[in-house]
């Protein structure tokens, strides 16, 4: 076997892009119009355009009546914007919490959905989602994941609901892990109690990497009231997870669920000199590797070599020949059966 490189447009400027990340929790907003733009800056330029997972952590209503969604738009290597829109009259506060990443081993998506079932891709069946619109009329929004089959996941949306839009990061188990956490209440709890203050609950979970970051999401909530207020804070790492939820006021909130992001940074990968094809010997980028940079550059090998992961600059494509089958190797694959070049 060997490999043709096909060129397909004009040589780049040499250059690293190195694995980074940059998340944030911002102030809440309360929406009185129809619309509202926040530009977001990154504290420093990304060299490749990241992806950008959002995640809603506040939501705030008078009544059940509800209609919102967010968009992130115009991402580059500076920033972002976020778009607010809601379709009611009433006003309506929201937080958001927002990761971008330039990593290779993970995507973002984002889905809107008018049917029940939503059917989604998602990257070796590991993931996690954050309600980031809906519209509807009742006292119950949620979403479950059914089944993960063939690299899809199937999830259920909540009867009432005539809209819902979700965020959705998947990606390699070395680098994102996500946890889904229900919460489900009796009648003495302080979430179902008639209140003037706050009615928080902490939960923490055990977590064993390093120097995680993390972010969470609503995906779920079921209210008693005709006020729906739910809000997840406090979020951070301390030998385990640990984290608050809860309602306030008038709010009666009966169940929940929260999505939890940990997401594991390799700052020591360097992804990808945009000239070459990278080869790794293990999956997700490890042991051993070679690059081709030219034609004929894998016909020069003294052995052969055997990869699992490869990656292949933007808008380039390479070419495996083995007498005359050809199988075209494009973007980006983390883990893929053995592979030989000769």
């Amino acid at each position: 076997m060997n490999f043709r490189f096909l060129i397909l447009l004009l040589t780049i400027a040499f250059a690293y892009d190195r694995v980074k990340a940059e998340q944030q929790i911002e102030k809440s907003i309360t929406l009185e119009e129809s619309k509202l733009i926040q530009e977001i800056t990154f504290s420093e330029t990304f060299q490749e355009t990241p992806v950008v997972y959002i995640t809603l952590t506040k939501l705030s209503m008078a009544s059940q009546k509800y209609g919102f969604e967010i968009d992130v738009t115009e991402v580059n290597t500076k920033g972002f914007k976020i778009i607010y829109k809601k379709y009611i009259d009433d006003p309506i506060t929201l937080q958001v919490q927002w990761l971008a990443i330039f990593d290779p081993r993970v995507e973002v998506a984002y889905y809107t959905s008018f049917k029940q079932q939503l059917i989604v891709p998602v990257y070796e069946d590991n993931f996690a989602y954050s309600i980031i619109g809906v519209q509807g009329s009742s006292n119950q929004v949620g979403i479950q994941v059914e089944k993960i089959d063939n690299g899809n996941a199937y999830l259920q949306v909540t009867n009432s609901v005539k809209m819902i839009k979700l965020c959705i990061i998947s990606g390699s188990k070395h680098a994102l892990y996500p946890k889904f956490i229900p919460f489900s209440v009796s009648n003495n709890h302080p979430w179902l109690k008639e209140q003037k203050g706050k009615a928080f609950i902490s939960f923490s979970y055990d977590l064993n990497v390093n120097k995680p970051i993390l972010i969470g999401g609503i995906t779920e909530f079921l209210f008693k009231s005709q006020a729906i207020k739910i809000q997840l804070q406090n979020l951070k790492y301390d030998d385990k997870v640990l984290a608050e939820i809860g309602t306030w006021n008038d709010a009666q909130l009966v169940q929940a669920q929260v999505s939890i992001l940990a997401y594991i940074i390799d700052e020591d990968l360097i992804m990808s000199d945009k000239n070459c094809v990278e080869l790794f010997e293990q999956c997700y980028f490890q042991g051993k590797t070679i690059k081709i940079c030219k034609e004929g550059d894998g016909q020069n090998l003294g052995t052969e070599f055997k990869f699992k992961s490869f990656i292949v600059p933007r808008f380039k494509q390479f070419e495996l020949v083995n007498n005359k089958d050809v199988q075209q190797l494009m973007g980006i694959e983390s883990c893929v059966d053995e592979m030989i070049l000769k």
